[in-house]
């Protein structure tokens, strides 16, 4: 249910003072995802789906948005509202926080709330810093935490997973993606078609190409984690862990079908990645699958308290 129109208030944005500019908070301020406003509420709701269509499996392995009646939400690192936006208008949730390290996405998520009516009674919006993974909340304050797409891009992910299992009630679930090592784009996308095929990146590791494919070639974090990497490093920071797979995007898809009987037979391609392309399986739908998990760049991890 949507909350009631007064009037389009926005809610408001509290901002760090800006004396510790970091290059993470830097190159996401000025980089940051869906920069131009939306013009209405319809083509906001329009965008949610859309993301849903070009990332298959995103929404079945996120559980976006769930039913969280009369619950706290935080979403660490929401950016310019994506996902805070459908959890207001669809989860039931009582209040909403936003925190992210660009004041320019905590402005258009505030523009973007108010375009659908969200009272601003229900969100906190405030900027945090890349510097310190200290989270502004109280121990045990929120009820879930959304942290989509973050994690891989900060500067201390260890200790900010700890911080997250830190506000997070007895009880409280999380959801976090964070990109995934066991994925189509990392074996075949950045290994195969960048730097073999299309001879980009030359002389560079395998890392530090990754890292200029994701999310512009100028972003100073962006790495990936297997699934055994990841949840022990939510277990460490006092998480129970269960992976879901890697939703896919795509573009992925897209690789499959132009790329991947080609890359199998190269024998200029490394054999750990000739070996991961081999071993794909698919589902009843082709959509490829390693282990027994789909093999999307989308790590998605359930977490509870342990």
């Amino acid at each position: 249910m949507r909350a009631s129109n007064r009037n389009r208030e926005h809610a408001p944005v509290t901002l760090l003072d800006g004396s510790r500019e970091t290059p993470v908070g830097s190159y996401w301020t000025r980089h940051t995802v869906n920069s131009k406003p939306f013009a209405n509420a319809k083509k906001s709701e329009a965008y949610l789906e859309w993301r849903f269509a070009q990332y298959p499996l995103f929404r079945e392995f996120s559980g976006l948005w769930g039913d969280h009646a009369g619950e706290t939400i935080l979403d660490y690192g929401c950016g310019p509202g994506d996902d805070l936006t459908g959890l207001a208008l669809y989860s039931g949730a009582a209040k909403l926080i936003g925190l992210d390290v660009s004041a320019t996405a905590l402005g258009l998520a505030s523009r973007r709330l108010a375009l659908h009516g969200v009272d601003p009674d229900r969100i906190t919006l405030r900027q945090v810093d890349d510097a310190t993974p200290e989270i502004p909340l109280e121990d045990r304050s929120v009820d879930y935490v959304n942290c989509g797409g973050v994690l891989h891009h900060t500067s201390s992910p260890q200790p900010l997973l700890a911080e997250l299992r830190r506000v997070l009630r007895p009880g409280g679930r999380a959801f976090v993606m964070v990109y995934n090592s066991d994925s189509v784009w990392l074996h075949l996308y950045v290994a195969y078609e960048k730097m073999l095929h299309d001879e980009a990146f030359a002389g560079l590791e395998l890392d530090e190409a990754f890292r200029r494919l994701t999310d512009g070639i100028e972003c100073p974090i962006s790495r990936h984690y297997s699934a055994d990497e990841m949840s022990a490093m939510c277990e460490q920071a006092g998480f129970s862990a269960r992976y879901a797979g890697g939703y896919l995007s795509e573009h992925e898809l897209r690789q499959m079908e132009t790329h991947w009987a080609r890359a199998i037979v190269d024998e200029r391609l490394a054999e750990p990645h000739r070996d991961f392309l081999r071993a794909l399986s698919f589902d009843a739908q082709g959509r490829p699958m390693i282990r027994g998990f789909h093999a999307g760049i989308g790590g998605v991890f359930h977490l509870r308290p342990g």
